[in-house]
């Protein structure tokens, strides 16, 4: 009777304990960013999975320092974005992109191909979450 008593109360445990990280996970839902080649030449799509209603920044980046920045309003966007980018000017054959939101930092590196267009190569991704206790 014993030993069914401690088996019930450890089935019951770990059904509570999946039960609890499946509600954590489902509310701290993690955005997303990828940077990809556009259609035309020249040309980089930026996509933001996340709905949020804080600005997202979009900064572009070269070796001497940035270049151009993007503010997308939080309010002018659900559930995310893809944008596209003419990027024809940057000079050289590699230039960053940084995402900035409240909840996240990523960076790609921009390197160009001998057809025109930029291949995307994920450098960062940083996660801003506040911290907090619990007993």
């Amino acid at each position: 009777m014993k030993t069914k008593t401690i088996l019930f109360g450890v089935v019951i445990a770990i059904i509570a304990s999946l039960t609890l990280s499946t509600a954590h996970a489902q509310t701290q839902e993690q955005p997303s960013v990828k940077v990809v080649p556009g259609t035309n030449l020249n040309t980089i799509k930026v996509i933001y999975g996340y709905s949020t209603d804080q600005s997202v920044e979009v900064k572009f980046f070269n070796a001497d320092g940035l270049i151009e920045k993007d503010v997308i309003k939080g309010k002018s966007f659900v559930e995310g974005f893809i944008k596209p980018y003419n990027v024809a000017l940057m000079n050289g054959n590699t230039f960053w992109i940084e995402v900035e939101s409240p909840q996240l930092i990523v960076t790609y590196k921009m390197v160009a191909s001998k057809t025109g267009k930029w291949t995307p190569q994920l450098e960062t991704t940083t996660y801003n979450y506040s911290l907090f206790a619990s007993r």
